[in-house]
């Protein structure tokens, strides 16, 4: 009868479980470029996939104390950037969505457009414009919209009143309809009808 493999990476692990820095470094420094090159397989970004790999660490890291030293660490590591490039693929389908919805409805909407319509243009001046805004202003409105959280959470996670989180989302309706007045980009301006507070 064989005898069961003692997972290669134990010792490190039964460090780290005590809160040991090296040993830490370590194991980073030995799985961090595969984890990468794993990530960066799937999402096709440099910088996705260098937070998966943040991510996974981090995770380990605040969970240390729960680690199995006999298990396969190699595995773990991997189940967890795999459950952490999906989650990036879920955010990027809802973004995605989001998007499509808003230049849908400028398509529809715009019947009279006598031209080819740039949809990657389109998309980047909606991103540019979104982009753009004061840093709390955005991350309200990116809550709101790509995310779809309830006005109450996102005043409880950002620690402001709902008031002026309906503030921040009427202030970046306004910008947004601003610019693209500046833009004379009309059929965009049904852009608005999408939005809703």
């Amino acid at each position: 009868m064989a005898l069961p493999v003692r997972n290669i990476d134990s010792h490190e692990v039964e460090k780290l479980k005590t809160g040991d820095v090296k040993s830490f470094d370590r194991l980073f420094n030995k799985y961090s470029d595969r984890l990468y090159r794993f990530a960066l397989k799937y999402l096709k970004s440099v910088e996705d996939a260098e937070e998966v790999v943040q991510g996974v660490f981090l995770y380990i890291w605040e969970n240390k104390e729960g680690l199995k030293p006999e298990l396969s660490f190699n595995s773990y590591l991997f189940t967890i950037a795999l459950n952490m490039i999906k989650k990036q693929f879920q955010k990027k389908a809802r973004e995605n969505d989001f998007k499509d919805d808003i230049l849908c409805t400028f398509l529809e909407a715009d019947d009279s457009l006598d031209q080819v319509i740039d949809y990657k243009f389109l998309l980047k001046k909606v991103e540019a414009i979104i982009e753009s805004m004061p840093e709390k202003r955005k991350e309200v409105f990116i809550k709101r919209k790509y995310n779809d959280l309830p006005i109450k959470d996102i005043a409880a996670e950002m620690n402001i009143s709902p008031n002026t989180v309906e503030n921040h989302l009427s202030a970046a309706q306004k910008y947004i309809l601003k610019e693209l007045e500046r833009e004379k980009l009309a059929g965009l301006l049904f852009f608005m009808l999408f939005i809703k507070i």
